[in-house]
């Protein structure tokens, strides 16, 4: 049993957006509620769990035949953002680039097919998404993304180009369209491997950060070595930053099909994670302080963060239309859900908890808590209401679920 009063104060916006019309802006509430709070994802889990939902048909045929813009509901979403402080975006915040891969069962799924998962570590069946995200020291939040669909008959190689072209797809719209400020760009490794998406970002003036893979060649005392061959060269320097500590060592060099950057080699001395211990930074910001450089790394963080809550609460892995078009307006109501969120009613005592906390699953453990210790005060100060009438009461204000967060 969620509380649906809360959250539906959140979706008011979405009166305004121009892509909708009131009947869509009405599913489109009854979606992000599902989303939010609903035990089940799905279609039919919405419909028989958000009410008045006007049945799965309706909630369906708001997915897959309506006629609505997605990309301008995102525009509008990203626009509502900027209205709000505590969300506005700035030139000193980062857009990180990532996929994630989302398993799945349905050999009829749109995109759906054989991706490597990197949290696993084996190739899984599922889809696969690439987004662009926004964070700073204050907010996070998904900007744009692109399902990456591939072809029967792509190798390994196939593959990581077509990402990157959908990679420099999203940056070409978020510079030209969007205009998102933000002057930095952080990657992995895996795309970070590209010189011309590296090129890509550095054709808008903006700075970039990526880990180097451990094989990547690098020219060092007149030799070309591998950047991990370096560890026997060289002599770091240990250093605190943000009370941790970490032997460091930087130098600018050549490096394969990057040519010039600021290289930070950075060991975590009480770091546990054993199959990579060392981080080889690389960076066009030449000039930038190692310990900003290493800060400035660690927001890409927030991206995976990201993907865990989507996933595990708010129905980014369970959308079950088959419909390609039905499928990306899912995955853009719940970028909505995730926004809507972030924004909490401005009054609300837990949106001063959700700008602080990393995990949106505390936060709505947090409001399911704060929920019922209200409705037990409410029943509290209703002495002379019968038992019916208090429950008929109740059912107004909370959304009935089988389940928990």
């Amino acid at each position: 049993m969620l509380p649906i009063t809360d959250f539906l104060s959140c979706t008011d916006p979405l009166d305004e957006f121009d892509s909708l019309s009131y009947h869509q802006t009405h599913h489109a509430k009854t979606y992000a509620t599902g989303l939010a709070a609903g035990r089940s994802k799905t279609v039919t889990g919405i419909a028989r769990e958000v009410l008045p939902a006007q049945g799965d048909r309706a909630l369906n045929k708001f997915l897959t035949e309506y006629d609505w813009d997605e990309d301008q509901l995102n525009h509008e979403r990203l626009e509502e953002l900027q209205k709000h402080g505590k969300t506005r975006w700035s030139q000193d915040g980062y857009i990180v680039i990532d996929d994630s891969v989302f398993q799945r069962t349905g050999k009829e799924l749109p995109g759906a097919g054989e991706f490597y998962d990197h949290t696993e570590g084996e190739p899984v069946w599922g889809q696969d998404l690439v987004y662009a995200f926004y964070t700073d020291g204050k907010t996070s939040y998904p900007l744009v993304f692109r399902q990456y669909e591939k072809a029967d008959d792509q190798d390994q190689d196939d593959e990581n180009e077509t990402k990157y072209d959908l990679a420099r797809e999203m940056i070409t719209e978020l510079e030209e369209e969007v205009g998102v400020p933000a002057d930095t760009y952080l990657f992995d490794s895996w795309f970070a491997h590209d010189s011309d998406l590296i090129k890509h970002v550095e054709s808008y003036g903006k700075d970039w950060i990526g880990p180097l893979r451990s094989n990547r060649q690098v020219s060092f005392d007149n030799e070309e070595v591998r950047v991990d061959a370096l560890e026997e060269r060289i002599d770091k320097v240990e250093r605190e930053i943000d009370e941790e500590t970490y032997k460091i060592w930087t130098r600018t060099l050549p490096v394969s099909m990057l040519g010039e950057v600021r290289l930070v080699i950075a060991e975590k001395v009480t770091d546990e994670d054993e199959d990579n211990p060392v981080k080889y930074l690389a960076t066009n910001k030449i000039d930038a302080p190692s310990a900003h450089l290493i800060r400035s790394y660690s927001y890409r963080w927030r991206i995976e963060t990201f993907f865990e809550d989507s996933k595990q609460d708010l129905g980014l892995g369970d959308c079950e239309v088959r419909d390609s078009d039905g499928a990306s307006r899912h995955w853009h109501l719940q970028m909505l859900t995730y926004s809507l969120l972030r924004l909490g009613p401005e009054s609300s005592a837990s949106e001063r908890l959700v700008s602080k906390a990393s995990s949106l699953r505390a936060q709505l453990e947090h409001g399911l808590k704060e929920a019922i210790y209200n409705m037990f005060s409410w029943v509290r100060d209703q002495p002379d209401r019968d038992l019916d009438g208090l429950m008929e009461e109740i059912d107004h204000l909370f959304l009935h679920s089988e389940g928990s967060l």
